[in-house]
């Protein structure tokens, strides 16, 4: 399991490749961009989040805050802030 936050966000970016079938929309988004602003539809933040799911081990809560799913580095700072 990845340790670091640059870890983390890598493996998310490899989520993110599977959710859209290739690296060339992926490999366009900024870390701490606006996954909604660079163009990510609902239904793709919903595959996103299951395949973290099964990638990172853990269950999103029913009360996750709306800016954990902001961006990659949103994302990756809660998988990182679920270790500790």
């Amino acid at each position: 399991m990845p340790d670091t936050a640059a870890e983390v966000r890598q493996q998310i970016r490899e989520v993110l490749v599977g959710v859209f079938g290739g690296p060339s929309f992926v490999s366009q988004l900024q870390d701490a961009g606006s996954l909604r602003e660079a163009g990510v539809p609902s239904t793709a933040l919903v595959a996103l989040l299951v395949a973290m799911e099964d990638a990172f081990g853990f269950q999103w809560d029913d009360d996750v805050r709306p800016e954990v799913l902001r961006s990659i580095d949103s994302l990756a700072g809660h998988v990182l802030a679920l270790r500790n």
